[in-house]
């Protein structure tokens, strides 16, 4: 019976990963070791997340949002203030005046007397219309702020829960294809020693081929979990905009 050559699963963790740790292998421990140890301890979970929020053009977008509708407020701000007009006054004149004249020996003799006066203003103006709608276009520009900020809050939340549904299945299916690989040594060990029991006649050709049955499930079972890792981890990297290799690298 023949069957495919089954890989060490150190070497099937290195295909998997697009053999990005090559260019470290040499000098650092064992690639599946790491990746196990970083996915029991989610200690990648918050940096894919960072990274995701960095990358995600959703998330650019509701910051670029942001910043408009707190630039918008500050020129509205302002803007209420472009209608402010700055007057100025002078002016200057005669005054003419009733008095008693105090030289005169007639009673109630009244007399003129002349002044001059000048004057200056200098004042502020701003329309009435301006002042009541002030305080309502603050309030606006304010709730647009908000709906921005709101909006930014609301996208980093759906990027991380994302983030959250890829690392996890990606924690599955890598557990999965371990104990699938597991399952494939042990069927291949049986597969061998029923070809052996085969050509020494001690077990029928029904019993053989029930064992090489089990071992080709198990082959097609270990394939499809390496194929869906594969894809998990991929799908993980292009989402968040970084590498698995250089995250794992990172961890000390």
């Amino acid at each position: 019976m023949n069957r495919p050559k089954i890989f060490p699963l150190q070497i099937i963790i290195i295909f998997s990963l697009v053999l990005s740790f090559f260019s470290v292998q040499a000098q650092s421990p064992s690639v599946d070791s790491m990746l196990s140890k970083a996915l029991a301890t989610d200690v990648l979970l918050p940096m894919l997340m960072d990274s995701a929020i960095k990358y995600s053009a959703e998330a650019r977008m509701s910051r670029s949002n942001e910043n408009l509708a707190l630039a918008n407020f500050e020129i509205k701000k302002k803007a209420v203030y472009n209608a402010l007009s700055l007057h100025t006054s002078y002016g200057y004149g005669t005054n003419y005046a009733a008095v008693n004249n105090q030289s005169s020996t007639v009673a109630n003799n009244l007399t003129t007397a002349q002044s001059m006066y000048y004057n200056v203003g200098v004042g502020l103006q701003l329309p009435i219309t301006q002042i009541i709608n002030r305080k309502s276009i603050r309030k606006a520009e304010q709730s647009i702020v908000e709906i921005a900020l709101a909006g930014k809050d609301k996208t980093v939340m759906q990027i991380r829960q994302e983030v959250i549904k890829l690392y996890q299945d990606f924690k599955l299916i890598q557990k999965l294809m371990t104990v699938s690989y597991k399952n494939l040594q042990s069927a291949s060990i049986n597969s061998t020693l029923a070809e052996k029991n085969f050509l020494n006649g001690q077990i029928t050709v029904e019993q053989a081929s029930i064992v090489q049955g089990n071992y080709n499930n198990a082959v097609i079972a270990y394939e499809t979990y390496k194929n869906s890792f594969q894809s998990s981890y991929l799908q993980l990297e292009v989402y968040t905009g970084t590498t698995l290799s250089s995250l794992i690298m990172s961890i000390k």
